[in-house]
């Protein structure tokens, strides 16, 4: 059976992932029910609002199944918030996929975002970081391994099958980090 990647398409810059995988050559699906998470082997959580996305996967009956998915998952801003152990700023329900603590907004408001050259592990070369109203990882669990720094911070992070960015790597030209997940 071959990749197919499921984009969970409730809200936030889902379309722009889809773009990338697009590119890519590689099947894909927007998710917004549990019957749209069939097939599914890799799964996007894209950047948008936390409580948005957390309040209709309630109601639609298949957070507990986004929670639990075990294939690859993909989780950038947003995403990696919903991720995370802990969630700080408040304090809120995350799905524990990563042992890690993300404040939300910690970069500030929409007016706050910038784009920044980081560090990545996956290339040698400077990678293009875009915050929006970005996340932080104050706290980084030890079986967690950063392969993203925005100076000394760890902007984003890894552990098994799991990828959180708390930057948007889809809003780039470069699509290494959708090539690595697919890898996963």
């Amino acid at each position: 059976m071959g990749i197919l990647v499921g984009v969970l398409a409730i809200q936030g810059d889902f379309k722009a992932h889809i773009k990338v995988f697009k590119k890519l050559g590689v099947a894909h699906k927007e998710i917004r029910s549990e019957n749209d998470l069939s097939g599914v082997t890799h799964l996007v959580v894209p950047g948008g609002e936390s409580t948005t996305i957390r309040k209709v996967a309630k109601s639609e009956g298949f957070w507990n199944k986004l929670a639990i998915f075990r294939g690859p998952v993909l989780g950038t801003c947003m995403g990696s918030v919903l991720m995370a152990r802990q969630i700080e700023s408040p304090k809120a329900e995350g799905w524990g996929m990563l042992d890690i603590t993300a404040k939300r907004n910690a970069y500030g408001r929409q007016i706050n975002s910038f784009t920044a050259e980081g560090k990545i592990a996956i290339s040698e070369k400077p990678f293009e970081m875009v915050f929006i109203r970005a996340p932080k990882f104050v706290r980084v669990g030890d079986k967690v391994e950063p392969i993203a720094w925005l100076g000394d911070e760890a902007t984003g992070v890894i552990s098994g099958n799991k990828m959180a960015l708390a930057f948007h790597p889809e809003l780039t030209d470069n699509g290494c980090f959708h090539e690595y997940f697919l890898g996963l």
